[in-house]
């Protein structure tokens, strides 16, 4: 059976990085507090763009800090 950080990282090396971010932005263990966060509103961003958008929230930046910080902790 292959673990969650195991099928985030095969998701990051397949490019899916919103499936990745689905899976990761719930871990907490090993994690610090802002990648957490980074990877929780990169999510909600991808899937709520026009929601954070109405809040003055920047979503694409958000969206990208979210996938920047997937990718440095799981990408190969």
């Amino acid at each position: 059976m292959e673990r969650k950080s195991d099928t985030v990282r095969r998701l990051v090396a397949e490019g899916k990085l919103k499936d990745a971010l689905r899976i990761a932005k719930e871990f907490h263990l090993g994690i610090n507090k802002k990648d957490s966060e980074d990877m929780k509103m990169g999510y909600e961003c991808l899937v709520h763009p026009r929601f954070y958008k109405d809040l003055g929230l920047d979503a694409d930046k958000i969206s990208q800090q979210g996938i920047e910080t997937v990718i440095r902790l799981y990408g190969t």
